[in-house]
This record gives structure tokens, C-alpha cells and sequence, in this order.
């Protein structure tokens, strides 16, 4: 699953409803199992980060990816702090809204199954919505000439 647009939202943080990444995100079995907490400040305290179970990435974000760049992204991986996940977002009509948005989906993604991808659409929804079939989490790994050719193809449409 992507979130496209021309400034840079990050795909997972597709909500307008003041509610985390972390409630959605967290929801699916797979992912839940993958994650390590990082207890930077104490086991007392809240979590930093998030680290994945190194054994757990092919399943989960890499499944329909060549081997070879998963071996390199596995060790490129590094946690991922915890607070922004937290965040409870909201976003404006002036600003968030005025920004043309696509969304392409990846039905082969185990991280954020397509189920969670279409209410994530649906609850925000976007100017178009491409598909990029066997497409898993990092489609720049399992279909690269797929994502560049639609990326080329959002570059191409007009304002309205």
C-alpha cells in the first residue's frame, strides 16, 4: 500500500480523524507478533520504539520481494520511535486538504492487510486509487517497473 502525493505524507498515516497510526496499524495479528518493544528509559517507563522480529520480515513486508533485497533491507532495518506512532493526527481542509492525494494499493501486503488499506481509503478518501497487483509492504522491492510506471502515471495528471 502506498499513499501518494507531491508532498510527502507518509503512507501509513492515512487518517483525518484524530486517532493514531497505532490503533490501525497495531490491529492485525502479524504485526502484533512482529513487534518489539524498546524500553530505551527503563522498563518502568513507556516504550521508545518499535523494532520488528528480524525472522518475522519476509512474512510480513516482504513477501512477494526478491531475496536478495531482502536480505539488505533486513539489515538496514532500525526501530522506529514509538511517540510519533502515538500521535493522535488531524488534519485541516486548508492545508491537509488542499494537497492532491493518490493512493496505491498493495493487495499482497501482510503489514496493513487490503482490508485495512480500503477503510483507510474510504475514511479518507483520496482523488484516485491505483492497484499495484502482487504488490507487497515495499512494492520499490517486489514490483519496482509496476510502482515507477504509476508513479509516472499520477505525475501525468492534470489539476482540476
Amino acid at each position: 500500500m502506498i499513499f501518494c502525493n507531491f508532498a510527502g505524507f507518509d503512507r501509513a498515516r492515512v487518517r483525518r480523524d484524530s486517532k493514531s497510526v497505532y490503533v490501525d496499524a497495531g490491529s492485525d495479528d502479524q504485526m502484533r507478533q512482529a513487534q518489539r518493544f524498546v524500553y530505551a528509559n527503563g522498563n518502568d517507563r513507556p516504550p521508545t520504539a518499535i523494532d520488528l522480529d528480524k525472522s518475522l520480515l519476509k512474512d510480513l513486508l516482504f513477501n512477494q520481494s526478491p531475496s536478495k533485497d531482502v536480505a539488505l533491507a533486513s539489515v538496514s532495518m532500525r526501530p522506529i520511535p514509538f511517540a510519533p506512532v502515538l500521535e493522535k493526527l488531524s488534519f485541516s481542509d486548508t492545508n491537509y486538504g488542499s494537497v492532491r492525494r493518490f493512493y496505491i494499493e498493495t493487495p499482497e501486503d501482510n503489514a496493513i492487510p487490503i482490508t485495512l488499506q480500503e477503510s483507510m481509503i474510504n475514511a479518507n478518501p483520496p482523488e484516485r486509487v491505483f492497484r499495484l497487483k502482487g504488490g507487497d509492504h515495499s512494492p520499490f522491492f517486489s514490483k519496482p517497473q509496476a510502482l515507477h510506471k504509476i508513479l509516472l502515471e499520477i505525475s501525468k495528471i492534470p489539476s482540476t
